[in-house]
């Protein structure tokens, strides 16, 4: 019977959610309710609700010989199974976006006009300053002009480096933009409701950037833009 399946299948997803939080203080009545409000659910949280609906009637409700009062269907069992699989097997930000290997990048002694040369052919609007593995700070286009806007255009020639650009480098969102570092086991989803919550005038969120464990410092793994993650993305090739 597919009541009996259902109720086995969604004991396993239980099992697996209790597994999640355990040892994690939780405000939530059940482990299905906590992760429906896990930001890592969003893509699953309405089949999830409707789920947890169809446990419910099956659970505390019997016809007068003890059959269940309704049958899931073969559609419902395939959609909890997919919800299992999703909850076994999370995405993470570390298999999105663009590996570092493959990031257009810039050092802090590379000519200015050299990387401008490399966006405009390439069409990127930031490029990682990478200094001995881990990132030195951000060149982008609107760092660009704000550097322009301060010092005027004669200091645009061959010999000026990314370095001499100084505050207008930096990822600490000095020039208007943000940036932010993430660990490698944070979810795809924490990393799209990122991007969706910093949409503050003159402080968006251009990109993410992923190390082992969101520290700056680190190596770096991946670079995130909002086109990576805003549209149900699927994971880039590593």
């Amino acid at each position: 019977m597919n009541a009996e399946k259902f109720l086995q299948r969604y004991r396993v997803l239980e099992g697996l959610l209790e597994k999640r939080y355990e040892g994690i203080k939780t405000s939530s009545p059940s482990v299905i309710i906590e992760y429906i409000r896990d930001p890592d659910s969003q893509s699953v949280r309405v089949d999830l609700d409707l789920l947890r609906e169809i446990r419910n009637i099956l659970s505390h409700n019997a016809g007068p010989g003890g059959e269940p009062v309704v049958e899931p269907s073969d559609e419902m069992l395939r959609r909890l199974d997919q919800v299992i699989e999703y909850v076994r097997r999370p995405r993470r930000a570390a298999d999105f976006g663009t590996p570092a290997d493959r990031v257009f990048s810039a050092t802090p002694n590379d000519r200015v006009l050299h990387v401008m040369r490399g966006m405009c052919k390439n069409g990127y609007s930031h490029v990682p300053v990478m200094e001995r593995g881990s990132m030195a700070g951000v060149f982008s286009a609107r760092g660009l002009f704000e550097y322009l806007a301060e010092h005027g255009l004669d200091e645009i020639n061959d010999s000026l480096r990314v370095r001499e650009m100084g505050k207008h480098i930096r990822f600490d969102g000095r020039d208007g933009e943000r940036y932010l570092f993430v660990s490698a086991r944070t979810s795809i989803n924490e990393v799209r409701g990122l991007f969706q919550k910093h949409t503050e005038r003159n402080r968006r969120l251009s990109a993410v950037f992923v190390t082992e464990n969101g520290d700056p410092g680190e190596t770096l793994l991946r670079m995130l833009t909002p086109w990576d993650v805003l549209s149900d993305p699927t994971p880039n090739p590593k």
